[in-house]
């Protein structure tokens, strides 16, 4: 079983990113992050480390990964207990220590 969601821009209507639900993962073509299923309705995000998710906010930090420029994220970060500087903090943080560690450049 795979579903997509769209996320889209309000004013054109179209997608803007697509997350990707699978039974064992969340990805998508806009970012490198993840979520992956643990079990017993639990999902991990790696840009959240130490946190069980339910499915809906797995896929609300999903989205804030494929689309941090989106005036959404105010509302998907809300659903983490997180405010939206924080959610995409964490997610950039994240993506740049993975491309440090790919190009072995270290800060």
């Amino acid at each position: 079983m795979t579903a997509e969601v769209h996320v889209r821009d309000s004013m054109l209507s179209r997608p803007v990113a697509t997350v990707h639900v699978g039974r064992a993962f969340m990805t998508s073509e806009s970012t490198s992050h993840l979520a992956r299923y643990v079990g017993q309705d639990k999902w991990t995000v790696d840009y959240l480390p130490g946190r069980q998710l339910d499915g809906w906010r797995a896929l609300q930090a999903m989205k804030i990964a494929a689309a941090p420029q989106r005036p959404e994220v105010l509302f998907w970060a809300a659903e983490l207990g997180l405010t939206a500087a924080e959610a995409v903090g964490m997610a950039a943080m994240k993506t740049a220590a993975a491309a440090e560690r790919a190009t072995g450049v270290e800060r």
